[in-house]
C-alpha cells in the first residue's frame, strides 16, 4: 500500500493549516516584522547572474536580488506589475508598451558605501534585452526567451556572434520610463515569461565593471558578500526597495534570508527537525512516515510547530539519452528501454508514493488546464514489446548491447535508489547492463551540455506556467552546428523538423486553445522519437515552520518573500 493512501487524512489537515498560516496579515514592521527565514537546499548555485542560471536554487536566490518587469502572484501565478508599473498591449497583440516605476534604484554594487545605486531607466531595460540576445557561452536562455520571439533578436544574435554591432529593432525607447517591445507573433505567455528571473533587469553601469559576477539588482534583498560563502548565502533586506504592502509598509518585511547548501536531503531533514531551518522543499520519500510518527504532537499542537504540505508540482523527472552515439542513435533501442521500465513500481517501492503519478504519457506534467496529457501515447510497462523492439534494433535478448552508464547528481539519495531499481529492471527485462555514477551537480551538468556520456538524470521545473516551458527543452533549431559548443537546454541535441514546426506554431499562437493543440502534436512526435525516458510527475512533501507567515508554496516553486513575516513567540524563542 502506498504511504500516500495512509497519510491522506493527515495531509488534508496540513493543507488547511497551511492555508490558515498563509492568510495571516501581521505585516507592520513595527508589529512582528523583521527576523530571518532560513532555507535548506542541496544543489549548490554555480551562478546567480540571471542570464546564466540553470537550476531552481539559482533561480530562488537570483529572484530575491534581481527583479524583472513583471512578477507573478505566488498564489495564482498570474502576472502582476514588477519594475514596470503598468503596460498596454496593442490590438494585434504584438507590441507591448511598458511604463517603468519612477524613482526605482538599483542596489549599490559595493554595499559598504551605504547608498543607492543608479536609477532604473529604459536604457537599462534595453541593455538587458540586448545582453540576452548576445552570443555568450554563459547565455543559456536566448533560444527560449528571445529567439524568433522578439523582432530583430535573431539578427542581433547573429551579428554579436561575428563581433558586429546591430540594433535590436523590436525594442524602442520612448523616454526614460517608457518603451515598447515588439514580438514577431502575438504570444499568450510572454508576460509570464518576463517574470522568470532569467529576464531580470541588469544595471548597465554595474555590468561594465562586474560582468557576470554581478550580485546586485533592483530586487527586495541584497547579497551580503561579507557573510556569504558558496554554501551559505545571506541576503539582507534592501532598504531602498520600491515595494509597499496594502497598509503602506515598506517591503520586504523580514530582514534576512539565509539559503544553506547541505550535503543531502537527509541532512536537511535532520537539521529542520532540530529547528535550524524554516523551509524544506523536499523530504526524502522513505522518511515521510517517520516524520509524521515522530512529530505528531508538533503537527497537532495549537498552533502547530511546523506543517507538512503536499501538492502536485510543475515538475517532471526524466533521464536524457545521448541520441548521437550508439546504441541510443537507434530509435527502436530507445523505445525498448522506455517500455522496459516499470514506473509504477518505482513510485511504490522506491519513492514510497511520493509522486503525482508515473510519466507514462509525456514530459508535460498534468497540471495545466486545457492540456490533455492523458491523450499523449507514451510508454507504459510492456516487457514483451520492449523485447521485440530491442530485437528489431539488432540486439535480440540483449546480445551485443553495450554496457551504458547513467550519471546522476549528488545531494539526494533518491537519485541513487531510483538508478539502482532501473538497473535491476533493465537487466531482468532486456538483459541490458546499466552502471551508474554519482557526480557533483556542476560536473554532471558540464558533461551533459557537452554530450559526454550515455544517460543523464535530469528534471525540469516550469520556467513559466505553460506546457511550452517543457517542450522548449527539445526545440532543435538553436542547437549549435559546432559540436564542440555546449547545447542547452536541448542537451541531447534532439532535432526534428516536424517537432519544431508544431512547437513554433504553439509558441506563436495567440489563442491558448490553439496553442495547446499544437503543443500536443509536438509532444506526441517527441514521445515517438524517445530521446528521453520520462519517469514520474513530481509531487513533493514540504515542511514549513509555523512561525513563518505568508509563505506561499506553488507548483512552480516561485518564491515571493516580500510579504513573508516571522512571528516570534515564547515557544519559538525557546526552540
Amino acid at each position: 500500500m502506498r504511504i500516500l493512501a495512509q497519510l491522506t487524512g493527515f495531509i488534508a489537515v496540513s493543507a488547511i493549516l497551511v492555508a490558515c498560516n498563509s492568510s495571516s496579515s501581521e505585516s507592520h514592521r513595527s508589529e512582528g516584522s523583521g527576523g530571518t527565514v532560513r532555507i535548506a537546499e542541496v544543489s549548490p548555485p554555480k551562478s546567480i547572474f540571471p542570464q546564466a542560471i540553470t537550476n531552481q536554487v539559482e533561480g530562488l536566490i537570483a529572484s530575491q536580488i534581481f527583479e524583472g518587469l513583471v512578477r507573478l502572484n505566488p498564489k495564482t501565478l498570474e502576472p502582476v506589475p514588477g519594475l514596470a508599473e503598468k503596460w498596454e498591449v496593442s490590438e494585434d497583440g504584438k507590441t507591448i508598451t511598458f511604463h517603468l516605476r519612477k524613482g526605482v534604484h538599483f542596489q549599490e554594487v559595493d554595499d559598504s558605501k551605504g547608498g543607492m545605486g543608479p536609477e532604473l531607466t529604459s536604457k537599462d531595460v534595453k541593455f538587458t534585452f540586448e545582453l540576452l540576445c548576445t552570443d555568450r557561452v554563459t547565455n543559456m536562455h536566448f533560444p527560449t526567451v528571445a529567439k524568433d520571439r522578439i523582432v530583430g533578436a535573431n539578427e542581433y544574435f547573429e551579428a554579436s556572434s561575428k563581433g558586429q554591432k546591430a540594433e535590436l529593432t523590436g525594442f524602442k525607447i520612448i523616454d526614460d520610463y517608457t518603451f515598447t517591445i515588439t514580438l514577431n507573433n502575438a504570444s499568450a505567455i510572454f508576460l509570464q515569461m518576463l517574470a522568470n528571473p532569467v529576464t531580470s533587469i541588469i544595471c548597465e553601469e554595474a555590468y561594465k565593471t562586474q560582468k557576470e559576477n554581478l550580485k546586485s539588482g533592483a530586487g527586495p534583498f541584497k547579497y551580503d558578500a561579507k557573510s556569504s560563502t558558496p554554501a551559505h548565502i545571506v541576503l539582507l533586506r534592501n532598504e531602498n526597495y520600491y515595494g509597499k504592502d496594502e497598509k503602506g509598509n515598506s517591503l520586504p518585511l523580514i530582514d534576512t534570508v539565509i539559503v544553506d547548501i547541505l550535503l543531502s536531503t537527509e541532512e536537511c531533514l535532520t537539521l529542520f527537525k532540530e529547528g535550524k531551518y524554516d523551509y524544506l522543499g523536499s523530504i526524502p520519500s522513505n522518511s515521510v512516515r517517520q516524520v509524521v510518527e515522530e512529530n505528531i504532537k508538533a503537527f497537532e499542537s495549537n498552533p502547530p510547530t511546523f506543517i507538512l504540505e503536499r501538492s502536485s508540482e510543475m515538475i517532471t523527472q526524466y533521464y536524457v539519452l545521448n541520441i548521437n552515439k550508439a546504441p541510443f542513435n537507434n530509435v527502436k533501442a530507445r523505445q525498448a528501454i522506455n517500455f522496459a521500465i516499470d514506473r509504477d513500481k518505482i513510485i511504490d517501492k522506491v519513492l514510497r508514493g511520493q509522486a503525482f503519478g508515473p510519466a507514462i504519457n509525456g514530459i508535460t506534467p498534468p497540471t495545466f488546464s486545457g492540456y490533455k496529457i492523458s491523450e499523449i501515447a507514451g510508454y507504459n510497462f510492456d516487457p514483451e514489446k520492449a523485447k521485440k523492439l530491442l530485437a528489431e534494433a539488432g540486439f535480440p535478448g540483449g546480445i551485443g548491447f553495450p554496457e551504458v552508464t547513467l550519471l546522476v547528481n549528488t545531494g539526494n539519495s533518491r537519485n541513487m535508489t531510483v538508478a539502482g531499481e532501473i538497473q535491476k529492471q533493465l537487466k531482468e527485462v532486456l538483459n541490458v547492463n546499466l552502471s551508474f555514477e554519482s557526480l557533483p551537480t556542476a560536473d554532471k551538468f558540464t558533461l551533459q551540455v557537452k554530450g559526454k556520456g550515455d544517460i543523464f538524470r535530469d528534471g525540469w521545473i516550469a520556467d513559466y506556467p505553460s506546457p511550452e516551458s517543457f517542450l522548449s527543452v527539445f526545440y532543435g533549431e538553436p542547437i549549435p552546428a559546432d559540436t564542440s559548443k555546449i547545447s542547452y537546454p536541448n542537451t541531447q541535441r534532439y532535432k526534428s523538423a516536424e517537432f519544431d514546426k508544431y512547437y513554433k506554431m504553439g509558441r506563436d499562437s495567440r489563442n491558448k486553445d490553439s496553442a495547446m493543440v499544437y503543443f500536443m502534436k509536438a509532444e506526441q512526435i517527441l514521445m515517438n522519437d524517445a530521446p528521453l525516458i520520462t519517469l514520474w510527475y513530481e509531487s513533493n512533501y514540504r515542511l514549513i515552520t509555523a512561525r513563518v507567515k505568508n509563505f506561499y508554496v506553488n507548483p512552480m516553486r516561485y518564491f515571493d518573500l516580500t510579504k513573508v513575516t516571522v512571528v516570534t513567540s515564547a515557544a519559538a524563542e525557546k526552540k
